[in-house]
């Protein structure tokens, strides 16, 4: 993914700041001008719902939200109101925050950032318009800033890791929010919107006056990870900047969090530790470990031999695939672009064997734990994650399939099947 591909401005986000402008004051603050000079509006003028077509008809000459303003916007003082909130009504994140060293000093630092008008105006959208990602955006911070304390990064740093945690999902708001409904199935070509937002937030970051640089570079990277199964640019290892591996972690915990299923986050650490920073995970365990230890309410625990099977199928799929790729030459090198394939697949394998399964016989061992409810409870958790995991690589074989060599789709269509069944 390369800067050139980044769209321009999103008709998503701008009927978000238009219909914003419906309930609250939304201002031009300066002329607004189409890119071949056209005066669309003048300074001063109101914007709301009635403008998203005259918006929308031509090219900007600059970014909307450089050029907007907004009454009651989410400025510094309004997010330590917010944090203070969360904290007030969320023991986790008081706890956690607790634990990793001074809590005050999230609010202190908040209270003194310094926001760029572009900044305060995203922000104040996102509340308004997108409240779920809002609230997401807030947490992750919390989380992302506790282990920052912990880590003991310089407190000159603190204010670059909020930056970068809060406005980690900027370019989301470029999204159809239709391809972001949990109840979507996002097609291949939708994926590529997904794909593209950590660098729509980059861009509209890099040359903010004042906002630091190592902070773009996290929202750039936060989808990256270690084992170079992230986007945009599937960086490995120490390509990948710490405080964007901090801002990875807190963004998958917070989302699992937000489910108060501990067990699944302490599955989610063990079956992803070659996708994260090993220090970073280590130290949210250790935030955390004063809830890991209440008992979670997990409800009747489904029978899991049909999933296990699904899951024999799909090494058996690879198996069978693997046996045809290994007949051209040097599949597996480390340069090939098939590399990646054949080390993610191993990777499924590993995770089963470690998991206490043989995976040519994946039922062998439910006889003996089915009248065990914690043991199934942790299984589900483990096939949960699975799940996500599998689905993580069907996206990573779409986005990597210009490289795959002239691969042909059909011989992947097994193994697609088995990654992400429910679409076939």
């Amino acid at each position: 993914m390369q800067l050139t591909d980044v769209p321009g401005e999103s008709p998503h986000f701008v009927r978000s700041v238009t219909e914003m402008g419906d309930t609250r004051d939304v201002i031009a603050s300066e002329d607004i001008y189409a890119s071949n000079g056209t005066k669309l509006l003048a300074k001063g003028a109101r914007i709301d719902s009635k403008q998203f077509e005259k918006l929308t008809r031509y090219k900007l000459s600059a970014p909307l939200d450089q050029v907007l303003s907004s009454d009651r916007a989410v400025d510094a003082a309004m997010l330590a109101i917010e944090f203070d909130r969360i904290l007030e009504h969320d023991a986790t994140y008081r706890q956690l925050l607790s634990r990793a060293g001074d809590p005050r000093q999230l609010k202190h630092c908040t209270a003194n950032l310094r926001l760029h008008s572009t900044i305060e105006l995203r922000l104040t959208v996102m509340m308004d318009k997108h409240t779920e990602m809002f609230e997401h955006t807030l947490r992750t911070a919390i989380i992302a800033f506790a282990c920052a304390q912990r880590m003991g990064i310089p407190a000159a740093d603190f204010p670059a890791v909020l930056m970068a945690a809060l406005c980690h999902d900027f370019g989301e708001m470029h999204t159809d929010p239709r391809i972001l409904d949990q109840s979507h199935q996002v097609t291949a070509e939708e994926r590529r919107f997904v794909h593209v937002h950590p660098v729509t937030g980059y861009v509209l970051l890099k040359d903010l006056p004042g906002f630091p640089a190592a902070a773009s570079k996290a929202v750039l990277q936060h989808h990256e990870r270690l084992d170079g199964s992230g986007y945009p640019h599937a960086l490995h290892g120490e390509q990948i900047d710490r405080l964007a591996r901090i801002v990875a972690a807190a963004d998958v915990t917070e989302t699992v969090l937000r489910r108060l299923d501990m067990q699944r986050l302490e599955m989610l650490y063990r079956i992803n530790k070659p996708r994260y920073d090993g220090d970073v995970l280590a130290i949210l365990r250790d935030l955390l470990q004063t809830q890991a230890g209440q008992p979670v309410d997990t409800g009747p625990v489904a029978d899991p031999s049909a999933r296990l099977n699904h899951l024999s199928d799909l090494l058996q799929a690879w198996f069978d695939l693997r046996s045809m790729l290994e007949q051209r030459a040097s599949a597996d090198a480390p340069g090939s672009p098939l590399a990646f394939l054949f080390k993610r697949m191993a990777s499924v394998r590993s995770l089963v064997l470690q998991a206490g399964f043989n995976p040519d016989d994946m039922t062998s061992m439910l006889a003996w734990i089915q009248d065990d409810p914690e043991v199934l409870a942790e299984l589900r958790s483990m096939l949960d994650e699975m799940d996500w995991l599998l689905a993580d690589l069907a996206n990573e074989i779409e986005r990597r399939s210009p490289e795959l060599n002239g691969l042909s789709q059909a011989a992947l269509k097994g193994l697609m099947q088995h990654l992400r069944p429910e679409i076939h």
